[in-house]
């Protein structure tokens, strides 16, 4: 009975993270600038806070990446802070846009920034409205902020004016957040540390329990490659340098190209970084090119670093590259071994792309050496990738 109620359990839970992960546009893909430094921000946090930005509103993409582009630089030039202040931003469009991101410490509230997310919305919301996508949005990322632990579970939810002398979030997001479950309805002057109640967080359990609890956990992590894609070391993250031009990529596109880099290997985060930094320099100083070749890259530590990214045209395969996506492993397979990571890694990244509608599902799948004179991905990979479903002789 005990196994029966833990499986219905965690049917619930893989059903609950299906409907809440929100999917949020890097900086990279909206165009941001490196942050001149960051500091961390802690997990549990107890309080989320809303804004509006009180400038410009935005309905489409285009518009919003402009807007945020336009935000960012006052944020660092004008004010002299070291990136835009909020953690996320949500535009008219109904897209979350990542500012510092997850565990980088924000510049909205003053001393409520240890403390809490700051959450922006794009527009002046004395008189421009909300749509339900953009409420929607909101909601789906303070569920996303509580299941990666940013937030606990029992956060306070506040608009900006109710912990400083302003009118921020303007009067129309102000009168929808007083309906939202987590708001607060206090008048505090000054952050107050958040004591995590003892069901916010991990702590021992009985051995059934924990068994339960565990069952619980593996259906999650069965269902997480469904429900978020593979996670993607942003640019950003990795120390890139910013491309000096961008082309547009299609979606609904018909090729997914696999290569290697044919240099070293790694096997950590770190190396991983320090070769990607090295392929980019030599791509840009010495070959010429606006940005590293591929769109994305796969190191041997099993995570997927990237590259140009989506809806941006890589260079990585002559009268290819304006028609597929283009995705390295670091390293030469011609000696490297691939490991069950590094494939569950790229099989993942190509489920996404189609998820996302960047490539077609009925996609065909070729090794480098099948549309250029190289022996590109290198014998190991080329082995692996005629196994794959979508590749194509």
């Amino acid at each position: 009975m005990a196994s029966k109620v833990a499986l219905l359990l965690a049917v619930l839970v893989c059903s609950q993270y299906l409907a809440q992960g929100v999917y949020v546009v890097s900086k990279a893909e909206w165009g941001g600038r490196r942050a001149s430094w960051t500091v961390g921000l802690g997990n549990y946090l107890g309080y989320a806070i809303i804004h509006h930005t009180a400038g410009s509103y935005c309905e489409t993409r285009a518009q919003c990446n402009a807007v945020l582009q336009g935000v960012q630089n006052y944020h660092m030039d004008s004010l002299g802070w070291p990136d835009i202040g909020y953690n996320f931003l949500i535009g008219g469009d109904g897209n979350v846009y990542e500012g510092r991101g997850w565990n980088n410490m924000g510049a909205h509230a003053a001393e409520w920034n240890p403390y809490s997310i700051g959450i922006s919305f794009l527009g002046n919301y004395n008189w421009d409205t909300l749509e339900p996508n953009m409420i929607s949005a909101a909601q789906q990322l303070l569920n996303d902020a509580v299941n990666r632990g940013q937030l606990s579970s029992g956060y306070i939810l506040y608009g900006h004016r109710q912990v400083s002398a302003t009118e921020c979030p303007g009067t129309h997001i102000w009168n929808e957040i007083r309906g939202w479950s987590h708001w607060s309805g206090d008048k505090l002057g000054r952050a107050v540390v958040y004591k995590v109640r003892s069901d916010d967080r991990p702590h021992n359990r009985s051995a059934s329990t924990m068994a339960n609890k565990a069952l619980v956990l593996l259906a999650v992590l069965f269902c997480a490659q469904a429900v978020f894609g593979v996670t993607i070391i942003s640019k950003s993250e990795w120390g890139a340098r910013s491309p000096t031009s961008k082309s547009t990529l299609a979606s609904s596109l018909s090729y997914a190209v696999i290569h290697h880099t044919a240099g070293n290997y790694c096997s950590t985060k770190a190396a991983c970084i320090t070769q990607l930094k090295n392929i980019q320099n030599y791509h840009m100083d010495s070959l010429g090119w606006a940005d590293i070749g591929y769109n994305f890259l796969i190191g041997g530590d099993g995570n997927v670093y990237e590259g140009r990214g989506w809806n941006v045209m890589g260079a990585h395969a002559t009268n290819w590259n304006s028609k597929s996506i283009g995705i390295s492993f670091l390293g030469n397979y011609n000696t490297n071994t691939l490991t069950s990571a590094q494939i569950t890694a790229a099989k993942g990244l190509l489920s996404t792309a189609v998820s996302r509608g960047q490539i077609v599902s009925g996609y065909t799948l070729y090794g480098h050496r099948q549309v250029g004179s190289t022996e590109c991905p290198g014998t190991n990979i080329w082995n692996e990738i005629r196994t794959w479903s979508n590749w194509k002789a």
